[in-house]
């Protein structure tokens, strides 16, 4: 196998310095280094921009420039280039500096060796891939809860949305995310004793399944829904944030009624006590009412 290549950029005003740097980067095992040296912030952020770097090994000063600068400036512009910081002596106050400013590993020169530089660049790699797998999962996650045919949503515990998917803005009738969020759940209830309910599942159960009730969209209409959620709670046991599916059962809904018609016909028609049959525009019979069926003293199946 093909040893790989790691394509390093070297922000470093000390020619010196730089010509020890690149001497130790020649000693990294089972890899081909390739390095590409610049001397100022202003080198160096135009390298990143233009090029493709695995890894920077930046010096803390710069001349009279900072290479944290260099490191913030980086971030801002979206070059997420994996950062490694070289300091002449080393101090807490760096350390934290360089933390908060989003650096991946922080090294003193005068303590640098081969190996040591060597797991300094492995670490950044290794971080820097798992932070790309990151994204990518999230982006899958994001696409599956963007497009997902049900409503999604997660809320405070309270009822302030904090995310909805578009099918669940587009089944509440509002017009964007930004502006459902500016609502409380509470706000769509039909009924509020319904969302008094579901709370106090959530609260008992930490979850509640298939849940149906009335919610009103932004233009008026009543809306049957049918909603699953789930309590996620803290570690002191405070629930933090509700997430659940909204269900649009309109079509069930109306099957539903169609089926309670029908039931209620059924009931009627056998109770009436005229003679009644139902015949199709051929004549033949449908359906007769018992009535019917006892003046011809025959079984109503028999006639049908």
């Amino acid at each position: 196998m093909d040893p790989e290549t790691i394509r390093i950029l070297l922000v470093e005003d000390d020619p010196t310095d730089a010509t020890f740097t690149q001497a130790m980067l020649t000693r990294v095992r089972d890899a081909v280094v390739e390095v590409t040296w610049v001397a100022t912030v202003a080198e160096g952020l135009e390298a990143l921009r233009i090029g493709r770097f695995d890894v920077a090994l930046v010096d803390y000063l710069l001349g009279r420039e900072n290479g944290l600068d260099l490191v913030r400036s980086a971030s801002e512009m979206d070059l997420n280039t994996p950062m490694i910081l070289l300091t002449g002596k080393g101090s807490r106050e760096v350390d934290f500096e360089a933390q908060a400013a989003g650096v991946d590993d922080y090294l003193v020169k005068g303590r640098i060796d081969p190996d040591s530089l060597e797991r300094a660049l492995r670490y950044a790699l290794e971080r820097a891939r798992n932070r790309s797998a990151l994204v990518e999962s999230e982006g899958r996650l994001r696409a599956l809860f963007d497009h997902l045919p049900l409503g999604l949503f997660r809320c405070t515990p309270t009822g302030e949305f904090l995310d909805a998917n578009p099918t669940l803005v587009d089944l509440l009738g509002n017009p964007s995310p930004e502006l459902l969020r500016s609502r409380y759940a509470a706000h769509f209830y039909v009924h509020p004793s319904d969302l008094d309910r579901m709370k106090q599942v959530l609260q008992r159960d930490g979850v509640v399944r298939g849940f149906e009730s009335w919610l009103e969209r932004g233009d008026g209409f009543h809306l049957p829904v049918r909603t699953t959620a789930r309590a996620h709670r803290g570690a002191d046991g405070t629930v933090m944030y509700v997430e659940g599916v909204v269900e649009d059962v309109r079509e069930q809904e109306s099957v539903h009624r169609i089926r309670r018609g029908q039931s209620r016909f059924r009931a009627v028609f056998d109770q009436l006590g005229l003679d009644v049959a139902f015949t199709d525009i051929e004549g033949r019979v449908l359906d007769v009412s018992p009535g019917f069926a006892r003046r011809w003293r025959r079984d109503p199946a028999d006639l049908v």
